[in-house]
């Protein structure tokens, strides 16, 4: 769900290993994406509000933390903006598993549900709302990412960003940085 309000780890191995040529990999990918989102919503508006509400020290360690990651990764691409790509994933099951790891560890995802959803749902809210919460989070998630995988291993779109690549990798790049230091700074 984090890589709908702006394009992460997670839309960036997706879109690569669709426009790479593997569309089955690409929504396995996506797949794992949803399955670690779902884990990590139900997380944080089950248990990790109140643990934050109760931390703020931890909250903001988690904040400057993830924003320095984010940072990291923006450079990241700048530097890598015309370098070849490696391989994508083949199998079902490691392109799933890669999915999984790269939500998992994505500290942007971590700071969004950590954050942004906690305090939409503050811990008194009742179990069923933060279920359907949940729910919704997974259902939007799912349409969101397999689009990606599915927009991105089109021929046309395999075309055009093997010539964009290193342009897109740089405005991607840049608002990884920009989103990690304003991250980080609030």
């Amino acid at each position: 769900m984090d890589d709908t309000v702006s394009p992460g780890p997670n839309f960036v191995l997706i879109a690569h290993t669709a426009a790479a040529g593997n569309r089955r990999a690409a929504l396995a990918v996506a797949l794992g994406v949803v399955a670690a989102g779902g884990l990590l919503a139900a997380v944080a508006v089950f248990g990790l509000g109140t643990l934050l509400a109760r931390t703020p020290w931890l909250a903001t360690a988690l904040r400057v933390v993830c924003g320095a990651y984010l940072a990291w990764l923006g450079i990241r691409l700048w530097l890598r903006a015309r370098a070849p790509e490696s391989a994508p994933p083949e199998a079902r099951g490691s392109a799933f598993r890669q999915g999984v790891v790269s939500n998992l560890t994505n500290p942007k995802a971590a700071a969004f549900f950590g954050s942004v959803l906690t305090a939409t749902l503050p811990p008194g809210e009742p179990a069923g709302v933060k279920a359907a919460a949940v729910a919704l989070i997974v259902v939007a998630s799912t349409a969101w990412h397999l689009s990606v995988a599915l927009l991105f291993s089109a021929p046309a779109t395999q075309r055009w960003y093997e010539h964009a690549k290193p342009a897109l990798n740089r405005v991607v790049g840049t608002i990884l940085i920009a989103l990690g230091l304003a991250l980080a700074a609030t």
